[in-house]
């Protein structure tokens, strides 16, 4: 039998136990899919452990992404361009480290029909999550990528780490064809609120958020409101888990896969 698992901090309401159960019965395969919450103290022992129970790979979540990144043996070259991994690969006694993340921001574009090529992309915040979306939107063609935020120093040490993105306040946002949120405002328990008013959905034609819980959020319901089209963070939740097992096994698998277990816990947020 296979393990794998995910690590983080605290994991309650964690999806990816559900959505690799799913896609291992799909495939046939005899595997075990566990939690591993671990505190800050500990999570330095995570590689001891994965050789100890025979673990083949884990998922890694917040706030682990970086801690990993510096703990494995092999960091994959996207993943150092991200500066995080959020998937690490035990083999023949060495670590790897990779970053699906920012393959699952761009499959869920490719799957809503919206192509990234030549189009202006605003991004919603400076924390970890905009990494992966940031290099994401780059590799996929963006003309211009715009980072608006709050944090100055955050926003330095972005322009810093990808020299071809600007940066704006949240208050003078440029307009673009495609706004993303990377922020975790509207985010379960603390739903309701959007990180900007309505009044900036006028100058984009595209809203995506990257939060899955709630399915539609409240920057999603006024972007719908303004007549954009809509992008739900689910479908990244799905496929980067996706891209995480053609890692671990070794194979090439068919995204469809991934639509079962998309619909059914989008009908649960709904």
């Amino acid at each position: 039998m296979l393990r794998f698992g995910i690590l983080g901090e605290h994991l309650p309401h964690t999806l990816s136990p559900e959505l690799h159960a799913d896609f291992f019965r799909q495939q046939g395969i005899d595997a075990v899919y566990t939690v591993l919450e671990r505190s800050k103290e500990d999570v330095v022992h995570i590689l001891e452990e994965m050789k100890e129970h025979q673990i083949t790979g884990i998922n890694v979540t917040i706030p682990y992404k970086e801690t990993l990144y510096h703990m494995v043996d092999v960091v994959d070259p996207h993943a150092e361009q991200i500066g995080a991994i959020n998937t690490v690969m035990q083999k023949n006694g060495m670590f790897y480290g990779y970053n699906t993340d920012y393959l699952g921001a761009a499959s869920m574009f490719h799957k809503a029909g919206v192509s990234i090529k030549g189009q202006k992309v605003v991004l919603l915040g400076s924390g970890g999550a905009s990494r992966a979306l940031i290099y994401a939107m780059h590799i996929e063609g963006a003309s211009k990528i715009t980072i608006a935020a709050r944090n100055e120093q955050a926003k330095q040490a972005l322009k810093d780490q990808f020299p071809y993105i600007q940066t704006c306040d949240l208050d003078k946002i440029p307009a673009g064809d495609i706004l993303i949120n990377t922020t975790p405002v509207g985010m379960y328990p603390k739903t309701g609120v959007s990180p900007v008013p309505s009044s900036v959905f006028q100058y984009f034609s595209v809203a995506a958020d990257i939060i899955y819980n709630p399915f539609i959020t409240e920057f999603l319901r006024l972007a719908q409101q303004a007549g954009l089209q809509i992008i739900t963070g689910l479908m990244m939740l799905v496929d980067q888990a996706i891209a995480s097992e053609e890692i671990w096994l070794d194979k090439t698998l068919d995204y469809t896969m991934g639509t079962e277990p998309h619909d059914r816990l989008a009908r649960r947020f709904l």
